[in-house]
């Protein structure tokens, strides 16, 4: 018996491959999809065919040209049939007639009627390798989590030719942002053989982290006097990230905080901020109008750390997002951390990045990383307007939910196949 081992694009191709070099009375062992290429893992799936035949195929002889060559046709007259049969007529005819009728195959002879036999059942069998196919599971290092519409690749777009970029959008990286790193990495990954999923992974975390810059705020305590911010939409957490920041601070250098809040138009706000600063033994100034926050910050002189509260403002409301300007104006020397929620949509966090840019914004913070099953969003709204990252939130406690993470930290976080942040 002779064995051979054909590789090819896809099944139809590898089919003809077998027929060509054993024969038409081949037999296909087994099939089997393997990736090739620089790639490794990522490479190119092809088919992987194992045949056999019972007998030496010997090549037949080149062809006649087309018009010294006979075929097998059913004739007119019953009694004749031209004689020269080929099994490559006889397929190329079934691949152009799939239905022949039952007078057309009862007109053939014999040994055609065998022959096309044979041919459908080949197609039978084809179709049901394709179908077994379609089922198996992506290879470990590719499969990915569910992606959104929004991120997913545009009709059209050829997967296969860039397998970062595809792999990338797993994990909610857009398009655009997913291809940044994808030629980033190429040359790394070209030139890493046999490439597993922990060293894909561990180039892909490298190239994102280069993408992020972050300020540590609280690492060292302040030669002079800092003035933070926490401004954003309704409902992202500012007042309980601003206790967040003004504890861990006071964990780690002791010094003297103020707590100032202009949200009133939820009581609600004022008393959780009073609260926090009876817990904390620090003092709390509400301001009610632009020109009192002035006067607050004077009353505040003293201490090291002032951290001002604000409402949440519709990015929508242009009207409110001026009126919140009016506070916060440049000559104060306030710097403003605008507070994301990481569940969001996208597009929601770019119209409330592009509406609040009416302030001057000196950081983001997203806040509710713990409810994400993705965290590409981050680097997205990252990439698109390079504005550093100074906090992530992860859960409701106070103080400990509270991350101030370096750019290695939020690409580990982004690429993390063990689920959401978890507290701590």
């Amino acid at each position: 018996m002779q064995v051979k081992v054909f590789e090819a694009k896809d099944m139809a191709t590898g089919l003809k491959m077998v027929k060509e070099a054993l024969g038409p009375d081949a037999l296909i062992l087994s099939t089997r999809t393997i990736r090739n290429g620089s790639f490794g893992m990522l490479g190119k799936p092809m088919m992987e065919i194992t045949a056999a035949v019972d007998t030496n195929w010997q090549e037949p002889e080149p062809a006649p040209e087309p018009a010294a060559r006979t075929r097998l046709v059913p004739s007119r007259d019953r009694g004749a049939a031209r004689p020269d049969l080929t099994y490559e007529d006889l397929w190329r005819e079934s691949e152009s007639d799939r239905h022949p009728s039952a007078a057309a195959g009862r007109d053939l002879p014999a040994a055609g009627r065998d022959i096309q036999s044979e041919l459908a059942e080949l197609r039978t069998l084809v179709k049901g390798l394709a179908s077994r196919m379609s089922t198996l599971d992506a290879p470990p290092g590719l499969r990915s989590p569910y992606v959104e519409p929004e991120f997913a690749a545009p009709a059209g777009h050829n997967a296969a030719m860039d397998p970062v970029t595809g792999f990338l959008t797993g994990y909610g990286i857009n398009q655009e942002t997913a291809q940044v790193v994808a030629r980033f990495t190429r040359e790394t990954i070209d030139k890493a053989r046999h490439l597993d999923s922990a060293g894909l992974i561990a180039i892909l975390r490298t190239a994102i982290a280069r993408l992020f810059s972050t300020v540590r705020v609280l690492d060292d305590r302040p030669d002079r006097q800092r003035r933070l911010s926490l401004i954003g939409p309704t409902g992202v957490g500012k007042t309980t990230t601003l206790a967040k920041i003004a504890a861990h601070y006071l964990g780690r250098h002791g010094g003297r905080i103020g707590l100032i809040t202009i949200d009133t138009y939820r009581i609600a706000a004022v008393e959780q901020l009073k609260v926090y600063g009876e817990i904390m033994r620090l003092p709390v100034e509400v301001v009610l109008a632009p020109q009192e926050l002035e006067a607050a910050l004077d009353k505040f002189s003293d201490v090291d750390l002032i951290l001002i509260d604000t409402a949440g403002r519709s990015p929508k409301s242009g009207l409110d997002i001026e009126e919140l300007a009016a506070f916060l104006r440049p000559e104060l020397g306030i710097d403003n951390h605008l507070l994301l929620s990481a569940t969001t949509r996208e597009r929601e966090l770019e119209e409330t990045v592009r509406r609040f840019s009416v302030l001057p914004i000196s950081n983001f913070i997203f806040s509710k990383i713990d409810e994400c099953d993705q965290l590409g969003v981050l680097l997205n709204i990252h990439y698109k307007n390079d504005t550093p990252i100074s906090f992530l939130t992860n859960g409701q406690r106070v103080p400990e939910d509270l991350l101030m993470p370096t750019p290695a930290d939020i690409a580990a976080l982004i690429l993390n196949d063990h689920g959401s942040p978890k507290h701590g």
